[in-house]
């Protein structure tokens, strides 16, 4: 089973500073979550991330797992290439009741890191072994990526961005759950809106959806 974690305005600490930890930090800056990365070196890609302060950095010498103790995070990802202190770590933030993942151990691991295609930032695809073989996820992905960019299209990010914002709209004004979901409906099946998303108007397309919403009894 795959679970989409909301991260939104949690802290998540990422342990190491080389490829791995490169590769979960990059996994999270999509997630609106406040990510703080630990490690006594970084690589080039990381460091970038750093100057754009996309990310903060602690320079830590990583001989214990005393520097957990200072924050309150909700998650901690364990990547470094000592396998005994990627388990000390993920001992330690489980006491402090946090969710814990190791790239080289998903047996301690609260969740396996799937492989995900991400198509602008609004749909996310997860390929995922259960940790059996993260080569095989990483190798699906590479296959499959470019027919979901083909079957995904502009159109559908559009819809989906209209629909965000007519459901935060719709949960202001329509008091029940089933007929704000037969208001969205009636959005996402509306001619006029198919056709202002068709010719990239979106701006036109949110003013007809909330047109219906004013309408809507």
């Amino acid at each position: 089973m795959i679970v989409d974690l909301n991260l939104k305005g949690n802290l998540v600490i990422v342990v190491g500073g080389g490829d791995e930890g490169y590769k979960k930090v990059n996994s999270l800056l999509t997630q609106d979550c406040k990510i703080l990365l630990i490690s006594d070196k970084v690589n080039t890609q990381l460091s970038n991330f750093i100057k754009q302060k996309k990310i903060k950095f602690k320079k830590t010498k990583l001989k214990d797992t005393g520097f957990l103790s200072k924050y309150k995070p909700f998650l901690v990802m364990a990547t470094t290439n000592d396998r005994q202190l990627n388990r000390k770590i993920i001992q330690k933030a489980k006491k402090m009741k946090c969710y814990v993942y190791a790239s080289d151990d998903p047996e301690v691991s609260d969740f396996a890191h799937p492989s995900v295609i991400n198509i602008e930032d609004t749909v996310q695809i997860a390929i995922s072994t259960g940790g059996k073989s993260p080569a095989m996820a990483r190798r699906l992905k590479l296959q499959t990526e470019k027919i979901f960019k083909k079957i995904i299209k502009k159109e559908d990010i559009y819809q989906i961005k209209l629909q965000q914002i007519a459901r935060d709209k719709a949960k202001k004004t329509i008091p029940t759950q089933i007929e704000r979901k037969k208001y969205l409906y009636s959005v996402l099946n509306d001619k006029t809106i198919k056709q202002l998303i068709k010719d990239n108007n979106l701006k036109k397309a949110q003013q007809r959806a909330m047109l219906m919403l004013s309408k809507w009894k």
